[in-house]
């Protein structure tokens, strides 16, 4: 069979495996209007290919799903709203039958974490509920813990531990999970980093060690933005020597190593801030004066090779970007 053309392919969403395997979830023109696309690479993006069409549309007026994450070659998941997995590397898809919207799917150590709301109707005066399956099956089972809050949320793994973080409106919720079960609740480490100022990320670089991002106290599409590392898992956390600017909304906060962080941010325009020693001094490696498209899925694979995606197809073009060298220069991939 002829290989399937990813002509006009705009990326939406991309995680990889390993420093050569990757993949990448997006929408193409098809026969039948606009399709849900995975691509994929084994060359640490280099050349890419067709790797299937997903069953769940990104664009249009009733999106299901925006995000993909892979932890192996063969398992996979694109979420938020709905849930689909893949165990074949992305050539079928099954729909996960969930109470509420997915906000959020990581996997790490051979477990997948899902993020799910535990209805469909707000408020879901339950809270949310944390998820847990061996990632080569859909044996999803919840995880016992303190009542999460009721909102959309962050979950960020390393080995066998995830950070799970849920933004509620008036209340939200941080907590530390170890090997599936032993269960932390974190204060909120940005009480004392400032007023105005809430917990928008958390970047891991071990099992103790991790980034936390805290913004707030906007105004003309600008924010104080504060970093802050702990070394105990996030009992404890200190703010960095400096800051990044005040340009743009942070959306995220990625690492590398612990020298190296990155914090995306949009309003006016479009920003990824960067730390090559700590958060002593910060750079701005991407700096678009675009309107606030967006960079997207900003992560590390490797402690030099990241991926961002610059912009949203639901609203217009849309590319991936990759670095090689910790995030100090970006360029992007052709697919």
């Amino acid at each position: 069979m002829a290989a399937v053309s990813l002509a006009g392919f705009k990326p939406a969403s991309v995680t990889f495996v390993s420093a050569t395997q990757g993949f990448v979830l997006g929408v193409q023109t098809c026969a039948t209007g606009t399709c849900t696309t995975l691509a994929s690479t084994v060359d640490g993006g280099s050349t890419w290919t067709y790797a299937a069409a997903v069953p769940a549309a990104i664009t249009g007026p009733n999106p299901a799903v925006s995000k993909v994450r892979f932890a192996t070659k063969s398992d996979g998941w694109a979420f938020g709203p709905q849930l689909w997995s893949t165990h074949d590397g992305g050539r079928t898809w099954n729909g996960q039958a969930t109470p509420g919207p997915v906000s959020d799917v990581e996997a790490s150590g051979g477990v997948a974490y899902a993020l799910e709301a535990s209805c469909g109707t707000e408020p879901c005066v339950q809270g949310d509920r944390l998820l847990q399956t061996p990632v080569s099956s859909d044996a999803w089972t919840a995880i016992s813990g303190p009542k999460l809050a009721d909102g959309p949320g962050s979950l960020a793994p390393h080995g066998n531990t995830v950070w799970v973080e849920v933004f509620g409106g008036g209340t939200s919720t941080f907590d530390m999970v170890v090997a599936g079960s032993n269960w932390h609740r974190l204060a909120n480490p940005c009480t004392a980093a400032g007023a105005d100022l809430a917990l928008v990320g958390v970047a891991p670089v071990s099992t103790t060690q991790l980034f936390e991002l805290c913004a707030g106290d906007p105004g003309a599409g600008s924010e104080t933005k504060v970093v802050l590392f702990s070394a105990d898992g996030g009992v404890h956390a200190t703010a960095t020597s400096a800051a990044p600017a005040r340009g743009g909304l942070a959306s995220g906060i990625a690492a590398a190593s612990t020298t190296v962080v990155a914090v995306p941010a949009a309003s006016g325009a479009s920003y990824v801030y960067r730390s090559a020693d700590g958060g002593r001094t910060w750079g701005t490696p991407l700096n678009q004066g675009d309107g606030g498209v967006g960079y997207f899925d900003l992560g590390f694979t490797t402690a030099t090779q990241g991926v961002a995606v610059y912009g949203n197809p639901a609203q217009g073009n849309s590319s991936l970007l990759m670095t090689h060298d910790a995030g100090a220069t970006w360029k992007p991939v052709t697919f």
